[in-house]
């Protein structure tokens, strides 16, 4: 049961520390916006590597790389919710898509349409923040139910060694940490 306990706690951590950085980026997001008369693409260019930063550390949790893996192969039962869920997750990835080349065609004149970019950036963490209610409200329940002391033991092994292996906790902790103050300093960039 420990084991189980150990991985229900590192999902929740791992989620409200997702949760927490995905406030910032959208406060971080807006003040960029509400400013936007000053804005130049020097902002843009800062706003959108804050938010390629957080959508490369989301497709790296440990629900994502572990749980969800454990779950797809486990039971019929999630098929339905994990596809709902990776569907959100490529809308986010297609937004991120889509605003690297409106920025990366920036000098065009023209080319970039700021609401159109602040738009897409605020679609972005509407999706995400779905996921992850989705996350938290169905599939870590589903897991919960599903899940043997077997298989949490065999998911808590993976996060244990996701933590100690080559880079695991210095590198999580690491990009963790610079996503969190990329997000939070916002004129440190």
């Amino acid at each position: 049961m420990l084991t189980a306990t150990y991985s229900l706690v590192a999902i929740t951590a791992e989620q409200e520390n997702t949760r927490s950085m995905l406030t910032r980026l959208q406060h971080y997001i807006r003040s960029t916006w509400n400013g936007f008369q000053g804005i130049d693409f020097a902002f843009l260019q800062t706003a959108f590597d804050r938010l390629a930063r957080f959508d490369s550390y989301c497709r790296r949790r440990k629900l994502e790389v572990y749980l969800i893996p454990a779950l797809r192969s486990m039971s019929r039962e999630a098929d339905a919710l994990i596809a709902d869920l990776e569907a959100l997750s490529d809308k986010a990835m297609n937004i991120v898509r889509s605003i690297a080349d409106q920025l990366s065609a920036a000098f065009e004149p023209g080319a970039v349409r700021l609401k159109q970019i602040y738009s897409a950036m605020e679609r972005y963490c509407d999706h995400l923040s779905q996921r992850l209610e989705r996350e938290e409200d169905e599939l870590v329940p589903l897991a919960r139910r599903l899940f043997s002391i077997e298989d949490w033991f065999t998911i808590a092994a993976q996060f244990l060694a996701d933590d100690d292996g080559a880079g695991g906790r210095r590198r999580r902790g690491r990009i963790a940490k610079e996503t969190a103050s990329a997000l939070a300093n916002p004129r440190t960039q």
